[in-house]
């Protein structure tokens, strides 16, 4: 949320104890909430894990110097908006220019008069306001990109990002990754049949029995009207064969209540994983589950293809 004079907190970094005792008392006195640090790594260990509003940050201190504390704040591509005012006892052009230049907001010279640093700090929190206004705002339009309007679950837009990242992580920590695919078999005749209000009742309860059985880690998308993709990290062979089992199952034993009477839905899945030698991105990977899931659609309605080097079939109420 948007920082107000009354919630925002402000984090002062400076090594001289008098000046942070007075800056303490002054932004207290005028309502704000004070973090108080001696040094740069401190500072930086602070924005990281519980980041201020506002940052008064002296240029001259031993160790890590102000300058370089700026460059790393300012650093990262966030569109969350963090202001630093730069506090220095340097009157030289070129190291005020220096600070702006690695993106700092504003400068105060000390010793800083009381009206000049109030007044600077709240004309940077109005900024900071409409900033992360714009910031929410942007993130809620991108987020509602990436979902799935019925069901609340992610699209294929946020699949084809998504896969990207969890294969790199994969890659990177030599950890295995699963995708599988599941489609409703005859699901055109489906809705001819029931209409489309019926249909998208039955597409909300289909998106909660898979959503109920996979771990709170895995991701759920919705990529086509009848198309369900679940991506698995850190998920074997024997563990995305569980998984898909387990969706077959709770689809095929779960009776609908279409207009008059009850039905069963059928599905058919693809599965495919890695580590595989024909495998070196999340494209690769992706294509390999829509073979699966080709291959276990041309084998008959209600089949679950696993593809490695070779295809390998099974129905949990058949066996292999």
């Amino acid at each position: 949320m948007a920082a107000s004079v009354e919630s925002a907190r402000i984090l002062v970094v400076d090594d001289d104890a008098q000046v942070r005792s007075f800056l303490e008392e002054l932004l207290c006195e005028a309502g704000y909430g004070v973090d108080l640090v001696a040094d740069g790594r401190a500072a930086l260990k602070r924005v990281e894990l519980d980041p201020p509003d506002l940052v008064l940050l002296d240029v001259v201190m031993p160790g890590m110097g102000g300058l370089e504390v700026l460059r790393i704040i300012k650093a990262p591509n966030d569109l969350r908006f963090l202001p630093v005012i730069l506090l220095t006892g340097d009157t030289d052009l070129e190291t005020r220019l220096r600070g702006l230049k690695l993106g700092a907001d504003d400068y105060l010279t000390k010793p800083a008069n009381s009206e000049e640093v109030l007044a600077r700090i709240e004309a940077l929190l109005r900024i900071k306001r409409l900033q992360d206004r714009i910031s929410d705002s942007r993130r809620e339009l991108e987020d509602a990109a990436l979902v799935d309007p019925l069901t609340g679950l992610y699209n294929a837009r946020y699949l084809a990002l998504r896969l990207g990242d969890e294969f790199k992580r994969a890659e990177r920590y030599n950890e295995p990754i699963s995708c599988l695919v599941m489609v409703l078999e005859g699901w055109a005749g489906i809705c001819a049949e029931i209409g489309l209000d019926s249909a998208d009742d039955v597409i909300k309860i289909v998106s909660g029995l898979v959503r109920s059985g996979v771990r709170e880690f895995d991701v759920v998308m919705r990529t086509e009207a009848d198309r369900f993709a679940v991506l698995l990290p850190r998920t074997h062979f024997a563990g995305s064969m569980a998984v898909a089992g387990r969706l077959w199952t709770a689809l095929k034993t779960n009776r609908f209540q279409f207009p008059g009477k009850a039905k069963r839905l059928e599905a058919s899945l693809g599965v495919a994983f890695f580590p595989d030698r024909d495998v070196t991105s999340g494209e690769q990977l992706m294509a390999k589950v829509e073979r699966a899931l080709s291959r276990a659609r041309a084998e008959g309605p209600g089949q679950i293809c696993l593809f490695q080097q070779t295809a390998y079939f099974f129905r949990p109420d058949q066996g292999e």
